[in-house]
């Protein structure tokens, strides 16, 4: 039979690889964003061609 303590421990290590999770979820999701934006800055849509009378 555990201690109690071993069950607080294990529910402590758990929660903790829940937040791990969902901190290194929304790293990557601002990473992703960022380089997307990054790479949609470099190539600008072509804008049409004014001509000058």
């Amino acid at each position: 039979m555990k201690k109690p303590g071993d069950q607080r421990q294990h529910r402590i290590r758990r929660k903790n690889w829940i937040v791990l999770a969902l901190l290194v979820t929304f790293v990557v999701a601002v990473f992703a964003y960022s380089f997307l934006h990054v790479g949609r800055e470099a190539r600008p849509d072509p804008a049409p061609a004014t001509t000058q009378p």
